[in-house]
């Protein structure tokens, strides 16, 4: 059979690699709230909503970024030597292309990738004390599943996505929307329940015949249900919430809410099953937006050997250094956490446990404009993760001597007039003058000599002298 032949334009568009960008994903959404909300337009956003463009420099050079028209070179070439663009809108109103820098996202990436971390399943990272919690992968097979996956009929497996929504966080409309499409599908969801009922009245059969020593030959034949025992299985559950609710979940594969607060577990309530999402923080936050690792990183654990060329091996890799994007205080009678930048990345309350020694860390406790380059310090990155809103998680440590001493890394100190100078430290055997003024006078003169003789004058007047007779000849 012969293929079937394209027009000039199918041709074009299917070879069009500006046709093939995906389409822009929705924007992170605020919380709603009744306080008063300070952000930025031109602020980064947790997460790219759009595809980044580069072009060949041959192309670069004429403004070429395959795109309807040429783009300026005032806004591209000449603010960055890697320049990388994301297109809001081809042609708009006013016939020009709405375009701006996507280096945000693109040397974040970067950064990230240079600290060598593997993704891991979100845990939350208890501070206060020294265990870390366990890296789990979440390309495993037991857990890198969808609602299609095959590797669901295995035991123990989880998945990170359901063909249900997440129901706490669901709005009131969003929720009257979701009942009206359940209704639409009650025929199907009652054959489903039949089966239900048939699959596990058959596994009773067996079981009971099983436990009495009976031939099981021939019981695997479903059993024949009634609408009659139907309709009274149905009046059962609706009797009991408890059995009723693992029903919902399962039939409508919606992932599990968190769990019931304590001043509820003594009323009824229909009880979820337990949850089937790959991590546990999941039950709190909702399913993830996207997946687990989010592209950032494949690697899958950190089996990973940082191998110095000259000290050999190492146990910890290169620290990196962190910037203390905004130090400790008192807000509302309460101390707020400490922001740091580690990759591009902010950090909330990084390293709590290790900045017991704050006198150690400038510019921690209070903001110190004397620091040149802003406060900084060296940490060893542990733990790199995705929540369900997209946003980086990463935990790290405060650099230990071990790790900083083959790169002749040290942190910064503040100069005082307690500290030993530089000369002190150095090799040579000859003390250095610490003033120019002539040997000091005796603290009380001699009261037979004080006439006739008289105080040496120090090199300051004698230049000052200097000065008045040049000025005044």
């Amino acid at each position: 059979m012969a293929a079937a032949r394209l027009s000039p334009t199918a041709n074009l568009l299917r070879k069009s690699r500006l046709f093939s960008l995906p389409p822009a994903l929705s924007p992170p959404q605020e919380p709603a709230t009744s306080k008063t909300v300070f952000e930025s337009d031109t602020a980064t956003l947790p997460y790219p909503i759009r595809a980044s463009i580069v072009t060949p420099a041959s192309s670069l050079a004429r403004g070429d970024w395959g795109l309807k028209r040429p783009l300026p070179a005032k806004s591209t070439t000449d603010k960055s030597s890697r320049p990388v663009v994301r297109v809001k809108a081809l042609d708009t109103f006013e016939h020009v292309t709405d375009f701006e820098s996507a280096a945000d996202h693109t040397v974040t990436l970067e950064k990230f990738q240079e600290l060598n971390m593997p993704m891991s399943l979100p845990s939350k990272v208890n501070y206060a004390t020294a265990v870390i919690p366990r890296h789990q992968s979440p390309f495993e097979t037991l857990v890198d599943n969808t609602e299609r996956s095959q590797s669901l009929k295995e035991p123990g497996a989880k998945q990170f996505r359901h063909s249900g929504p997440w129901l706490a966080g669901q709005t009131e409309t969003e929720f009257k929307a979701y009942l009206e499409r359940v209704r639409r599908r009650r025929p199907e969801l009652l054959q489903q329940l039949r089966e239900r009922l048939v699959a596990k009245r058959t596994a009773e059969r067996r079981k009971q015949a099983q436990d009495n020593g009976e031939d099981l030959e021939g019981l695997d034949k479903p059993v024949e249900v009634t609408d009659e025992e139907f309709q009274n299985y149905i009046k059962s559950l609706r009797a009991d919430p408890s059995a009723l609710g693992p029903v919902v979940f399962e039939l409508l594969d919606l992932p599990s809410p968190p769990a019931v607060p304590n001043d509820r577990i003594a009323s009824k309530h229909f009880s979820p099953p337990g949850t089937k999402l790959s991590a546990a923080e999941y039950a709190h936050t909702g399913p993830p937006r996207t997946h687990p690792s989010a592209g950032l990183s494949y690697t899958r654990s950190h089996a990973i050997l940082y191998n110095h060329p000259q000290f050999g091996p190492q146990a910890y890799q290169r620290p990196v250094q962190a910037r203390i994007l905004r130090p400790k205080g008192r807000f509302k009678g309460r101390m707020s956490k400490a922001i740091a930048g580690v990759g591009g990345i902010a950090v909330e309350d990084l390293n709590a446990m290790t900045f017991a020694d704050q006198a150690g860390t400038p510019g921690l406790a209070y903001f110190d404009a004397s620091i040149p380059g802003g406060a900084k310090y060296w940490v060893t990155p542990v733990r790199a993760s995705v929540d369900s809103e997209g946003r980086i998680g990463l935990a790290s440590y405060r650099a230990s001597a071990s790790a900083k001493a083959p790169y002749g890394i040290e942190e910064y100190r503040k100069p005082s007039v307690t500290n030993i100078s530089a000369v002190a430290r150095s090799d040579q055997k000859t003390v250095p003058r610490l003033d120019r003024l002539s040997p000091r006078q005796p603290r009380f003169n001699d009261s037979a000599n004080f006439q006739t003789r008289q105080p040496q004058k120090g090199t300051e007047d004698i230049a000052r002298n200097l000065m008045r007779t040049l000025s005044s000849s």
